[in-house]
């Protein structure tokens, strides 16, 4: 087992402003403040060589997961486990807006723990998986979204983390960057690493992940094999678009059910 997490809560203090058409006193000098669940007691596991999809609505705590399970925040309570320190795409704060694309390569890779030797010797590995021309040698700060997205992906790859996390970095580019990614992910489950991915694109979560997770309103929902998975959330989702709430209510709760029964626990595992 490579990562564990046992009953993580996450909350937030946030400040709500007035309801629409609402007039503030003016004795009132703050406004009001309220508690965010983000996640709610989830427990989780993996395995080595397993790459995990997480699926679920915007807002349900994807991306708070990955955070938490990285290490960049400390849930509320809960315990998070991992026999590596994982890299969530785990360059993002060390690269410089006002260094060139080449400079932060070597920097991104000397943050994660590479020697000189080494990042000099995987820089041009990087430079051919990231394709984005002669921007390489320009300021990061010029670079749009998706080329940012691109090389710090490719920076992660490179220093074969042994538990990646990549929260929605490869839905961007075209079709002949997405294969270079998912043949990265295979190579990585090959090296009995651990990876987990957020991402909007179903056909992403079921062809390179080996197990799925979906999230709602901070709770595990399901749990298994990915085609399955993400074909229940779908059903529950297109209900939302649809204005059929209790239908998908029903499919949630459906969902919920099984996994209780059995008996969900990681430590069973």
């Amino acid at each position: 087992m490579t990562v564990l997490a046992e009953g993580i809560h996450m909350d937030y203090r946030v400040t709500l402003d007035a309801a629409a058409g609402s007039k503030r006193s003016k004795f009132q000098l703050r406004k009001p403040r309220t508690t965010f669940h983000a996640l709610r007691g989830i427990s989780l596991y993996a395995c080595e060589g397993e790459f995990i999809g997480l699926v679920g609505r915007n807002g349900s705590g994807k991306s708070t997961l990955l955070r938490v399970l990285a290490g960049l925040e400390s849930p509320t309570s809960g315990t998070v486990m991992t026999s590596a320190k994982p890299q969530l795409l785990g360059v993002s704060a060390a690269l410089q807006p006002n260094l060139s694309g080449l400079e932060n390569i070597r920097l991104g890779l000397l943050a994660m723990g590479l020697s000189p030797a080494e990042a000099e010797e995987r820089r041009q590995r990087i430079v051919q998986f990231a394709d984005i021309g002669d921007s390489i040698r320009m300021p990061m700060r010029t670079y749009s979204s998706g080329m940012g997205a691109r090389l710090r992906f490719a920076i992660s790859v490179a220093a074969e983390p042994e538990i990646l996390m990549v929260d929605e970095a490869l839905s961007t580019g075209d079709s002949a960057f997405l294969e270079r990614s998912e043949e990265a992910m295979r190579d990585l489950m090959k090296r009995s690493g651990t990876g987990f991915l957020v991402n909007h694109s179903s056909s992403a979560i079921t062809s390179m992940c080996s197990r799925a997770i979906w999230l709602d309103q901070g709770q595990v929902i399901a749990d298994g094999d990915p085609k399955t998975v993400v074909h229940d959330y779908e059903v529950f989702a297109r209900a939302h678009a649809r204005g059929r709430p209790e239908s998908a209510a029903n499919v949630r709760a459906a969902q919920l059910k099984l996994l209780q029964e059995r008996d969900y626990r990681p430590a069973n595992h």
